[in-house]
């Protein structure tokens, strides 16, 4: 009897384990079905703005920025990143017979890091060109918001044709630049 009842506890023991283990897979192949089922869902609406965006409702549109004469252009690429031109900029002008000075703390504007670090290369000769372009101006010209802006852009001009001339990456296309110049102290004395 005693043979009989470890046979048959025997012959139970595969049969137990073979239920939990089909039971096990089961439980595992539920889970699996149901994250795969989360995932998609979670992820389709995304993909789907990515890759069909005119197809896919509920997309935002794109950002399309548009320059001063209407025409498309590149959306920015990145953050502003800002270079000070430390110690600032001063010139001295004449005015009737006296000696006037102008100081002006400027800084540049771009997006790419190869280009800030092009500026810091080049800056003895942007500090040059820039004093030159300050220094002859005339005091009537420093005083009027929209001749202060004149001045900035010409600066702006003068910075991006050192960079025409002295590009940020040789060995990479780099495309980026100065995209503005500022303005951040103004006095004239």
């Amino acid at each position: 009897m005693a043979t009989e009842e470890t046979a048959g506890a025997e012959a139970a023991a595969p049969a137990a384990a073979a239920k939990s283990g089909s039971l096990l897979k089961a439980v595992g192949t539920v889970i699996g079905l149901f994250l795969l089922l989360l995932t998609t869902q979670l992820a389709a609406p995304i993909l789907g703005c990515k890759l069909l965006n005119s197809m896919t409702p509920n997309c935002p549109a794109p950002v399309v920025v548009v320059d001063k004469a209407g025409k498309e252009v590149a959306a920015p690429k990145g953050p502003p990143l800002y270079l000070p031109m430390d110690p600032p900029l001063v010139v001295s002008l004449e005015d009737k017979g006296s000696i006037r000075f102008l100081q002006v703390t400027v800084e540049l504007m771009s997006r790419d890091e190869h280009v800030i670090t092009a500026l810091q290369t080049h800056m003895p000769v942007i500090r040059n060109n820039l004093l030159m372009l300050l220094g002859g101006q005339a005091i009537g010209s420093l005083t009027s918001r929209e001749d202060k802006e004149e001045i900035r852009r010409q600066a702006l001009a003068e910075v991006q044709k050192i960079l025409k001339a002295n590009p940020p990456g040789e060995k990479e296309k780099r495309t980026g630049t100065v995209e503005d110049l500022y303005f951040t102290s103004f006095v004239v004395q």
